[in-house]
């Protein structure tokens, strides 16, 4: 017998209709969804004998085996069969099925359908931004201060990633690329100065070569497949009332990252009057700025009057201390934020609640719990390097415990690493675009750069160097001056002699003469066996070759981190997939792909943590942003720089993390100039510019973040912030964060 909260008795009261459920962090959301769908099936609510099935819809693949594993073991105590009456899908495989289904039906061949996943698109991605900035290379220089390498690789990178924000948020809107196109286009009596945005311009461009490049592919990505799917069920009512009959239930998670055009497939799938179940949390809907998803859908939702709402507002994950801090944030922004579009859009009202006496989950005692906030100096000088000390000292004397550093931004995550390194400490680094996810980069293309084209004496001495620090056998030895090695094997007469030798005469006559000691030709010929060894493998497939060389830089060396064999691995799928996409590719081309990832033009493509069911180890640091530790919780929680910087008071403050050389956030921007170039006046926020609606969404994702990051918290939350940091090699003041004051008087009350 399952002992459940009121909240969820009432839940599963459900019968049919639309059923809103506002789940508060930690309140078992996906436990109770399971026991509905479960009850459902129960009850007779479908009939499994006539394929009926309760259809649940997810966005993590993780969760999927994991929503099969709990309806099925329901199921069994039901004395239900367990392998029917349900169908667990994420909306990237609905979609599919949906078109499939219709495709099928009409007679084509439903398994021609090609869609891409997350590398492909983002290779195709890759070349419609290079090819913009290419043919339109002064204005896209025009928005940097200063022309540097340093300056265009990161340019290109933030390009990238706002140009994915921007197609997301106008296939969303189903805006065709030549549409918007068309409007940035209008003649003289039409202009205005959203029309005339050089960021709108280059957007437009990479939007139509992007379209254009997957045209010609005859390929679709997924925001595409949603779009058709939506399409599908919205002209062909027919085949929706099939679908209907397939699955007349339809239980939907993690609602509050919905976006548009997700809305209308599900809702024209249920049909007007049909049975819809969302379970969400619009207080963490943290995608807000760089997605088309908004807790603004999700809201509007609950209020409609044909919703019914059943809340689940117990948590046992807090202690009932954390839990306090996370309400007293909520009901400030509510209450008082000197912003009124902060205050009205940011959070919905919904305090959390602890678990009632007697609760399967009881919340840890409040004497088992403590909230700390810091204030230091200086970021880099003090902040960082103590909360490395911190969280390292924190883990040795509770190894029992799960402990995560969650931090604003990557970079700053990156120099904490820094910091754990020289400590030597046990933690795991999710980190998208880490430094190490670079260095493995670098190292295996610096290897394959040289199987490439064995006579460039630069990609042997990088190839060494990589080795080298690595700490390989091939390059270890007492290399007194690697400056003056790196010299000498520069100077080497054919390359290819060097490698391929007839015999020893001819490899020594290879090296300039008089200049190699006795000590050298040990290390040379450790090189050059190991290169040798390599090109025997030289011939295999991309994917192959890869795998075989990642097994050989990091199967065997205890000076990397663990994980990264398993990047390593990562990218020989990267590898195989570019040259399925680019069947004219050999290495050099690979290769030289590969090196924009090590050089930073271009991020990998990997999973999140959740993606693959990550799962914190007791007294192993977890480092991490706040966005990815969303689904994540720790015994211990440290968050980092919560400062004016990273959660502006103002709408005219700076804004940590949003490119100060470019004067914002280019992918907010961007996306709220869509909303005015193609709606007028009817953005989110009335009456207000395309910047300052900007500015009100950061803002708003980064109070919620806030939240967010206090509610990953079991039992130990510490905050910090420094007065001062670095930005741009520039020494600036940072102000106080307002909310961390009021968390700081929340506190002062509980001890008084």
């Amino acid at each position: 017998m399952i002992n459940l909260r009121p909240s969820q008795e009432e839940i599963l009261k459900y019968e049919n209709g639309r059923l809103a459920i506002s789940a508060v962090p930690g309140s078992g959301k996906t436990f109770t969804l399971s026991l509905l769908a479960a009850q459902l099936i129960g009850a007779g609510r479908i009939t499994p004998a006539t394929d009926q099935q309760i259809l649940i819809v997810t966005y993590l693949n993780a969760s999927v085996d994991n929503f099969k594993a709990r309806i099925r073991q329901r199921l069994e105590v039901l004395e239900l069969p367990s392998d029917r009456g349900f169908d667990v899908r994420t909306l990237h495989s609905l979609a599919l099925e949906i078109v499939r289904l219709a495709s099928s039906g009409l007679g084509a061949d439903s398994d021609a359908l090609n869609v891409l996943d997350d590398t492909q698109s983002s290779h195709y991605l890759a070349l419609a931004v290079d090819g913009w900035v290419e043919q339109n290379l002064d204005l896209w220089l025009a928005f940097l201060p200063e022309d540097s390498p340093q300056m265009r690789a990161r340019w290109r990178d933030i390009t990238a990633r706002t140009a994915r924000a921007f197609m997301r948020a106008a296939k969303n809107e189903r805006y065709r690329p030549e549409e918007v196109l068309r409007r940035l286009t209008l003649d003289d009596n039409h202009q205005s100065p959203i029309n005339q945005s050089p960021l709108l311009q280059m957007m437009g461009g990479i939007y139509g070569r992007y379209q254009t490049l997957l045209t010609r592919q005859s390929v679709l990505d997924f925001d595409d497949l949603i779009w058709q799917a939506a399409d599908l069920l919205q002209h062909r009512p027919d085949f929706a009332a099939q679908l209907r009959q397939r699955w007349p239930y339809v239980l939907e998670d993690e609602a509050q990252d919905s976006v548009p055009l997700q809305e209308v497939l599900l809702e024209t799938l249920t049909g007007l009057n049909g049975n819809w179940v969302r379970v969400g949390d619009p207080n963490q809907a943290i995608t807000s700025t760089f997605t088309a998803a908004h807790p603004r859908f999700f809201n509007a939702f609950m209020d409609r009057p044909d919703v019914s709402g059943r809340p689940l507002p117990n948590s046992g994950r807090c202690a009932p201390l954390i839990i306090g801090a996370a309400n007293t944030l909520l009901n400030w922004v509510i209450d008082k934020h000197p912003v009124p579009e902060v205050r009205r859009y940011t959070f919905r009202r919904q305090a959390i609640l602890p678990t009632p006496p007697g609760d399967a989950q009881p919340n840890p005692p409040d004497s088992e719990a403590a909230i700390r906030i810091k204030v230091y100096k200086h970021r880099e000088d003090e902040e960082l390097p103590a909360i490395a000390r911190l969280t390292a000292k924190y883990a040795q004397q509770r190894p029992d415990h799960t402990l995560a550093i969650l931090v604003p931004t990557n970079q700053i995550g990156h120099d904490i690493a820094d910091h754990l390194d020289e400590l030597d400490v046990a933690y795991d680094n999710l980190l998208r675009g880490s430094g190490h996810e670079r260095e493995i980069a670098a190292a295996m293309h610096a290897i394959l750069a040289i199987l490439a084209n064995p006579l460039d004496t630069r990609a042997l001495v990088a190839a060494h160097a990589s080795l080298h620090a690595l700490g390989h056998p091939a390059a270890l030895g007492p290399l007194e001056g690697l400056d003056r090695f790196h010299t000498i094997l520069r100077s080497v007469y054919q390359p290819e002699v060097f490698l391929f030798p007839w015999d020893e005469a001819q490899w020594t006559a290879a090296f300039p003469a008089g200049v190699v000691s006795d000590d050298d030709w040990q290390h040379f010929r450790r090189l050059a066996d190991f290169l040798r060894r390599m090109f025997q493998m030289r011939d295999l497939p991309i994917d192959d070759l890869a795998l075989t060389l990642g097994d050989e830089l990091f199967a065997h060396s205890s000076d990397v981190h663990e994980g990264d064999l398993a990047i390593a691995y990562q990218i020989a799928t990267i590898l195989r997939r570019w040259r399925d996409m680019q069947p004219e590719w050999r290495l050099p081309e690979l290769a030289a792909e590969l090196a924009d990832v090590a050089n930073g033009r271009r991020r990998l493509p990997l999973p999140s943590p959740t993606d693959y069911g990550y799962e914190p180890e007791p007294g192993r640091i977890t480092l991490t942003t706040q966005h990815s530790a969303k689904g994540l919780e720790w015994d211990a929680v440290f968050l980092v720089g919560i400062d004016g910087f990273w959660i502006p008071g103002t709408l005219d403050s700076p804004f940590l993390g949003v490119h100060d050389f470019l004067g914002g956030d280019p992918t907010a921007e961007a996306s709220a100039q869509l909303r005015y170039l193609m709606k007028g006046e009817a953005g989110i926020y009335p009456e207000r510019s395309a910047t300052d609606s900007a500015h009100i969404e950061i803002i708003s994702e980064r109070l919620r973040l806030l939240y967010v990051g206090i509610t990953r918290a079991r039992r130990f939350l510490h905050l910090s912030r420094s007065r001062a940091t670095r930005q741009y090699s520039k020494e600036r003041d940072a102000e106080p964060a307002t909310v961390l004051g009021v968390l700081y008087q929340y506190l002062k009350e509980r001890e008084a």
